[in-house]
């Protein structure tokens, strides 16, 4: 466990830089776009328990495809999958809204950047219905 430590310890300086990175393009691309100025201190704890959402559900469909005997392409708001299921539930929880549009405006590709906005929609109405 010792090396799984230094190992997580080196990538943190990278994964920093990362944060800064995207958080820079996303209040650009924001202001640029839609005349919003975002904050330069974003709330980037937030914004990183929902990029691992993200990535979670991104393996959580992986994973089904790859073991799934008849793996037709499910989208994550109608997959049968309970871990596909289990996976949208949890990004789409109503306080995951700020950080689901930072995330949206910063997704480069069209498949995700659908995903994104079926994922933020759900989330604005989980959240109206509370």
């Amino acid at each position: 466990m010792k090396g799984a430590n230094s190992v997580e310890s080196a990538r943190e300086p990278y994964m920093e830089e990362i944060r800064r990175s995207i958080l820079e393009k996303v209040c650009k691309r924001m202001a640029e776009e839609y005349g919003i100025q975002m904050r330069q201190q974003g709330d980037t704890e937030r914004f990183d328990c929902v990029l691992a959402l993200w990535i979670d559900v991104q393996r959580a469909i992986h994973f089904r495809e790859s073991h799934d005997r008849e793996p037709e392409g499910c989208t994550p708001w109608n997959c049968p999958d309970a871990r596909v299921r289990a996976a949208w539930e949890a990004l789409t929880n109503p306080k995951n809204v700020l950080a689901l549009e930072s995330l949206y405006f910063q997704l480069p590709e069209v498949p995700q950047m659908e995903m994104a906005r079926e994922a933020l929609q759900a989330c604005r109405e989980r959240r109206n219905e509370e």
